[in-house]
């Protein structure tokens, strides 16, 4: 490729790549804390009848592991479109 070459079709800016992966991530997040600290607070707090406050670290745990599936790919295909 020359690098005098028009190349602006090719690719979307890195600026909206960017600002749209985030604005997936945050979405996604959200989406997976509502859906983890709705199950953990079914099955522990209304069916095993266990404290709100010895659940709580739990849900907030487990909502952040599951954040780590949504961030991984969002950031791989951030990487890939900026290349």
């Amino acid at each position: 490729m020359k690098p005098d070459s028009n190349t602006a079709g090719s690719s979307p800016p890195l600026v909206g790549v960017v600002v749209g992966a985030f604005s997936v991530v945050v979405l996604l997040a959200a989406i997976a804390y509502t859906v983890i600290l709705t199950v953990v607070d079914w099955a522990a707090v209304s069916l095993l009848a266990y404290p709100t406050n010895a659940v709580a670290p739990f849900a907030v745990i487990s909502g952040a592991i599951l954040t780590i599936a949504i961030i991984v790919p969002t950031a791989l295909i951030t990487v890939n479109k900026t290349t």
